[in-house]
């Protein structure tokens, strides 16, 4: 009887050093996952500096970040269109077309 619960007892702590084990491997595997991203990380990060490095690579930056162009050149703006105006000019959002969709019932 006595060995019968030693033996319960090293099987619990066998199954929970086991656990131990597979969250531990599991932890592992997702902070090699993590340096992988982060060295990916790190190389194009390498890139983007060595390409600002050059003239092009500024001028480019420039245009990109802040809109402007050079002499004789020309920028071309392109908006989407969210929603259509109606007829009198103005938007109506979604919440709005409802409200007056059901707005008959209390008036």
């Amino acid at each position: 009887m006595i060995l019968f619960l030693i033996l319960i007892f090293l099987s619990n702590s066998l199954n929970n050093v086991y656990q131990k084990k597979k969250e531990a491997d599991v932890a592992l595997t997702r902070m090699k996952e993590r340096v992988a991203d982060l060295q990916n990380r790190e190389e194009v990060l390498k890139q983007s500096l060595a390409r600002l490095d050059t003239i092009e690579g500024m001028k480019f930056e420039i245009r990109k970040k802040l809109n402007v162009a050079e002499v004789g050149e020309s920028v071309a703006v392109i908006v989407d269109q969210e929603e259509k105006a109606t007829e009198s000019g103005y938007f109506i959002s979604p919440w709005q077309k409802f409200k007056n969709f059901f707005s008959w019932l209390f008036e």
